[in-house]
């Protein structure tokens, strides 16, 4: 009888614990013109108590951070990215963290999905390339409750032409054709409930873990052996490739955009090594992003048309010219600027298939340049 009363106890009190945890509904999701608003901190004698158990009830102090770095993360019309039209059905457009790479995100009564991003690429070859995932990457839902688990994978196939990669890979073997492959797998898991303290404020939070398995390739054609992966020549590690692991704890709360804290763990997840957490002041950011360069052409190669997106001071003409590779002109135009950035679509479907430059001037000065390929 006793045990009986003892089962029936703890049974209400399980009870009780599952019935007082929050939900979090899509009114949490973001849409186009919200700024959300983070700090960054990486104080190891700051975070407190991260590694628990799952359950419920718990206890997280993370109040003694202080921020080494902000951000306002603006929510901008993804039809004013220079990628757009290869990102058909995005609700928003962001630049992450001191990035001017475009992220598309599409934004759905129950979801929120990475469709990928328009930028600097993930190997370090110092292009700028299309990286559409397929399908897209489940980034959060709703609605989210205790016990949820949340399964996600994705791929990335970007081809780009060797007469635009750099030595490294040219060096290497000069395929006229290189693939660059990224490959994600990522697992979400709501395995704990309680309140998470930061600076300025205390919140009822539930805890995602999320682990994230990362795999990038390139490979190169080769004749008659067909495609190899490039990291299997020469016996020696050339570039970032391989499989990352990305183990991440996130506190949602049901009425903040912003995760309450996102904590980065290490390769052991026995540590943390940075924590992204919801700036309760609107922070001045400490990186406001801009193009880092005159002119910016995509796609890059090219088959019908191009994007050129350029900055100049309003109202004042600006020229462009394409020239091939003896130096003579195959198209120009001028176009008279009304805003400090502006953007313009080049037909190059009668241009020959080669190498090009684009040339920006300004009172007849050239004031950026940037090479292209027409396939």
């Amino acid at each position: 009888m006793k045990q009986l009363v003892l089962f029936c106890l703890l049974l209400l009190s399980l009870t009780h614990q599952s019935t007082a945890q929050i939900t979090i509904t899509n009114s949490v999701f973001p849409v186009v013109v919200d700024t959300l608003h983070y700090a960054f901190g990486n104080q190891p004698g700051a975070i407190n108590q991260i590694f628990t158990p799952p359950g419920f009830g718990q206890q997280w102090n993370l109040s003694n951070l202080q921020a080494t770095q902000t951000w306002n993360q603006v929510m901008k019309n993804p039809q004013t990215g220079t990628a757009q039209a290869s990102f058909p059905g995005a609700s928003i457009l962001y630049n992450p963290l001191n990035s001017n790479n475009e992220v598309y995100l599409q934004v759905t009564g129950n979801q929120v999905l990475d469709m990928g991003y328009y930028g600097s690429d993930e190997l370090g070859l110092g292009l700028n390339l299309l990286f559409k995932k397929a399908p897209v990457l489940e980034q959060s839902w709703a609605p989210v409750n205790f016990f949820d688990i949340h399964q996600s994978t994705s791929n990335v196939l970007t081809a780009f032409d060797a007469p635009i990669a750099p030595p490294i890979l040219l060096n290497l073997i000069p395929t006229p054709i290189l693939f660059a492959s990224v490959t994600y797998q990522r697992l979400g898991a709501i395995d704990a409930s309680g309140t998470l303290a930061i600076p300025g404020g205390t919140f009822d939070v539930l805890r995602k873990k999320q682990t994230e398995y990362k795999s990038t390739a390139v490979d190169v054609k080769v004749a008659p052996l067909g495609w190899i992966d490039i990291s299997t020549i020469g016996g020696q590690q050339i570039l970032p490739l391989g499989t990352d692991t990305i183990t991440t704890f996130h506190f949602l709360n049901n009425v903040s955009k912003e995760a309450i804290a996102i904590c980065t763990l290490n390769t052991a997840q026995n540590a943390v090594t940075g924590v992204q957490y919801k700036a309760l002041n609107t922070p001045t950011p400490t990186f406001t992003p801009s193009l880092n360069q005159p002119l910016w052409a995509y796609p890059n190669p090219v088959q019908n048309t191009l994007f050129v997106h350029f900055t100049t001071d309003a109202g004042k003409a600006d020229q462009w010219r394409l020239l091939n590779v003896q130096g003579n002109v195959v198209l120009e135009q001028t176009v008279e600027a009304n805003e400090a950035e502006n953007g313009i679509s080049i037909s190059v479907a009668n241009v020959p298939p080669g190498i090009y430059t684009l040339i920006l001037q300004r009172n007849g000065i050239s004031v950026g340049r940037t090479s292209v390929v027409k396939i």
